[in-house]
């Protein structure tokens, strides 16, 4: 039988004393939970009292047969022999005193009826145990010690049946057969009161403390009433802030979904800026050589039509099935027909014609290809690049916004093995790097017919980063605004001119996205150098590192 499953017999038992307490409760559902929980301690109790009985019923048997035939052994008459009356006694009254609350504490564990009965056959067996040891004094402990067993069920009302019992056998055995219970002869009511005074005396500190008892164990069934409601209020508001932290996690995460979204469009704005910006100068760079190989190329059909001309007049000369002529009258003509065509001029400004248009078409489609590049859209995956070739392409697209002010020396490591990262987030840093430096010199020199500024770029790689240095020789940074160059917003340039977020998104795209380091060093007067590093692995370069090749971009 389980303990919830029960709890109803004991509320039914005890729901006098209950109702009569005087507790303080907080709420209706934790005064139930309380009288729940104070009726399956109470019955569980009664249940294990009623066990621990079964089993003393079963001792006190065995030690009223053994007391029996202790005090009162064998008689003898001759060759025979019997048993004398007070083991018959032991066995049988015994047995039976003992097998009905057994009984009951198997078959209804835990009732009020098994409780009543129990008290009365523990006074009886101990009624039963003083008349075997013929009223020795020393078994009269035994009725103190049978209500203090009694007491364990914190019932007071379980001590009222045995005190009775045992009261009313002192008054009768002690007025009628006093020899059994006091072990004297002479009738005595005033000892048998006297006895009966000590189990009543003995009855008010077990009433007092049963009734203590079950105080503390209504406390102990109210505080942990009071517990659980608190861990169910517990539980629902961490439930709540639960719910709320998922909401409040859910809105940062879409917040920050929102703020990468929104970077990124953001990078792509600056990114199309700096298109937007250079492509005068991108269309300027390609109109330039496709203005020359315009030229050249009418100035080649030119010379073809006169190539054409001279090889039919030639044609015409050398047939040999028209009029005969001379060989001196046709070496006359050609002579005539090559000075007429200017065939030393051909000879000698086709093959430069073809050389100057080759060069114009490769210009052309090395912008075509950097511009091809740099607009990529690029990946969401890092991806093995030539960190060269990026810095090539950025000097190609950017040639329009330092060709005036500055002439850019590459000095590139050619030993530099490919970098894992986003080539079109590095494009977008190398220009931002490039046009701030081109920006910077035309501040101080402005645009001359032979550029002064000189802007450096070097690649070089060390034991766990590729390096970008991209040098100047500018005025500088002024000292109070270098702890703001990496500000979004934050420019010095005249309204119009700049946003102010080119280099808080390379910032941003350098630390954050490929966990490297940007950074600058700047004298006043004498320029700045700005320091990509980016993280690689297996990077070995035995060299120093300006040891690359030299290539000097004008």
């Amino acid at each position: 039988m389980s303990t919830r499953a029960s709890c109803n017999i004991p509320l039914a038992i005890g729901s006098n004393a209950i109702d009569k307490a005087e507790i303080m409760l907080e709420s209706p559902q934790t005064t139930r939970r309380a009288r729940e929980i104070l009726g399956a301690r109470t019955f569980e109790l009664y249940k294990q009292t009623d066990r621990l009985f079964a089993v003393l019923f079963v001792v006190q048997w065995i030690a009223a047969v053994a007391a029996a035939a202790w005090f009162t052994p064998l008689s003898w008459r001759g060759n025979e022999h019997y048993l004398h009356v007070h083991i018959w006694a032991s066995v049988l009254l015994g047995g039976l005193l003992a097998a009905a609350p057994i009984a009951m504490a198997i078959l209804k564990p835990g009732s009020m009826a098994t409780r009543m009965t129990i008290s009365v056959a523990q006074a009886a067996y101990s009624a039963l145990l003083i008349h075997l040891s013929g009223g020795r004094i020393e078994s009269h402990f035994h009725v103190f010690g049978s209500l203090a067993f009694l007491a364990f069920y914190r019932d007071w009302r379980v001590l009222v049946p045995a005190t009775v019992v045992v009261a009313s056998d002192h008054l009768l055995r002690g007025v009628f057969w006093p020899n059994s219970v006091f072990g004297v002869l002479t009738p005595s009511l005033g000892r048998a009161l006297e006895h009966a005074g000590w189990v009543l005396f003995e009855d008010v500190f077990l009433v007092w403390s049963c009734i203590v008892g079950m105080r503390d164990m209504r406390q102990a069934a109210l505080t942990q009433a009071q517990l659980e409601q608190a861990k169910a209020s517990t539980e629902q508001i961490v439930q709540q802030r639960t719910a709320e932290l998922q909401q409040r996690t859910e809105e940062l995460e879409a917040s920050v979904r929102e703020a990468k979204l929104m970077a990124q469009k953001l990078v792509n704005a600056q990114k199309l800026e700096s298109i937007g910006q250079l492509a005068a100068g991108i269309s300027h760079e390609i109109n330039t050589p496709m203005q020359f190989i315009s030229d050249n190329t009418l100035y080649l059909k030119e010379c073809i039509d006169r190539l054409l001309a001279m090889t039919e007049m030639y044609s015409q000369i050398a047939d040999m099935t028209g009029p005969d002529i001379p060989w001196s009258e046709r070496r006359r003509q050609i002579n005539a027909m090559l000075e007429q065509s200017h065939y030393e001029e051909l000879k000698r400004e086709v093959p430069a014609a073809l050389i100057e248009s080759q060069d114009g078409i490769e210009r052309v489609v090395t912008i075509v290809r950097a511009m091809k590049y740099f607009s990529h859209p690029g990946t969401a995956e890092k991806e093995l690049s030539d960190l060269n070739q990026l810095v090539r392409n950025t000097v190609t697209i950017s040639r329009n916004r330092w060709k005036y002010v500055a002439k850019v020396e590459l000095e590139l490591d050619e030993n530099l093995p490919a970098i894992p990262l986003l080539p079109a987030e590095i494009n977008q840093v190398l220009l931002n790097l490039v046009v701030n430096a081109a920006d910077a010199l035309r501040e101080k020199y402005g645009d001359l017919e032979r550029p002064a500024g000189v802007i450096t770029i070097r690649t070089f790689c060390d034991a766990e980063n590729a390096n970008v240095e991209i040098e100047d020789n500018g005025d500088g940074i002024p000292e109070e605004i270098r702890c703001r160059v990496f500000d979004p917003f934050f420019t010095t340039k005249e309204v119009g001119q700049g946003t102010g977020q080119g280099l808080a998104i390379s910032h941003d795209i350098v630390t954050n996205k490929h966990r490297g380091q940007l950074d600058f060093v700047s004298r006043m007067g004498q320029g700045t150098v700005f320091s990509l590093k980016l993280p690689i692995a297996d990077c070995y370069h035995p060299q120093h590192p300006q040891a690359g090749v030299v290539i000097a971009a004008t």
